[in-house]
């Protein structure tokens, strides 16, 4: 484990964006650098790293599944009286998550047209993708700096659906707006069993963050939920299978950190 951790750390930023999938173990990784003075103090907890890693982990699960984006499934926590409508939006600052995710964004669109296998819609989600992670590089950028969104940042991102509903154009397949999906990444011959790694429901996760004036505000939003568990070998999971344990809540339970 020591030789593996040496060997990593010795990889260059070159190194790390050898292909697409190690550009995107690259992008994850900008997820698990502790924050200091002038992040919003939710993130400088260490809850806040156990969720980034609880993230990773479940974008690492969808990438050994494949490397097919999949579009994060929408929830709609249950309503006892009518939300007021939010007056100021927060988009997490993490400025170099989202370079390295434009840029692996730009080198799969890129690379893919050169081999002639997108066509115009696939070629412009991932066109319209670069488009928002640029935007919201800039505005992390401004909100670490405890500058105020202008009124265009602002009403960017309380429509983020409409700007991110380019990228699901042509998708009808109901499993294409899926989060949830297992990949076996492991097998022991010995006790004839294999690791699963899985992805679960998206969950609700409420942060509170300074505001500009001087106030604290609330911000909700989604999360991964990610699950690593052993199985049968002579039964590997599909997502069919998964599926119906999510919704029969048949899951294992989640990691105890999470």
């Amino acid at each position: 484990l020591n030789s593996l951790i040496r060997q990593f750390r010795e990889f260059s930023e070159l190194e790390w964006n050898r292909n697409l999938y190690w550009s995107w173990l690259f992008a994850l990784r900008a997820l698990l650098e502790p924050t200091g003075e002038g992040y919003p103090g939710f993130m400088r907890t260490a809850a806040w790293l156990d969720k980034q890693l609880n993230t990773a982990l479940a974008s690492w699960t969808q990438l050994r599944h494949d490397t097919i984006l999949y579009a994060k499934q929408s929830y709609t926590p249950g309503e006892t009286s009518v939300p007021p409508e939010p007056d100021t939006a927060y988009a997490e600052p993490v400025p170099e998550f989202y370079h390295r995710l434009l840029k692996l964004t730009a080198m799969s669109r890129i690379g893919l047209v050169d081999m002639g296998v997108l066509n115009p819609t696939q070629e412009t989600r991932l066109a319209t993708l670069e488009t928002v992670l640029t935007r919201l590089q800039a505005i992390s950028i401004t909100e670490l700096a405890g500058d105020p969104l202008s009124p265009a940042d602002l009403d960017f991102l309380l429509g983020i659906d409409a700007a991110l509903e380019p990228l699901l154009e042509g998708i009808d397949d109901e499993r294409g707006f899926r989060s949830a999906l297992v990949a076996d990444v492991h097998t022991d011959i010995n006790t004839s069993t294999v690791l699963e790694e899985g992805v679960g429901y998206v969950e609700l996760i409420v942060v509170a963050f300074p505001h500009p004036d001087g106030t604290m505000r609330l911000a909700a939003g989604p999360v991964f939920s990610q699950y690593e568990f052993k199985w049968p070998l002579a039964n590997r999971l599909t997502d069919e299978q998964w599926f119906d344990m999510l919704e029969n809540q048949q899951a294992p339970e989640p990691p105890s950190w999470t």
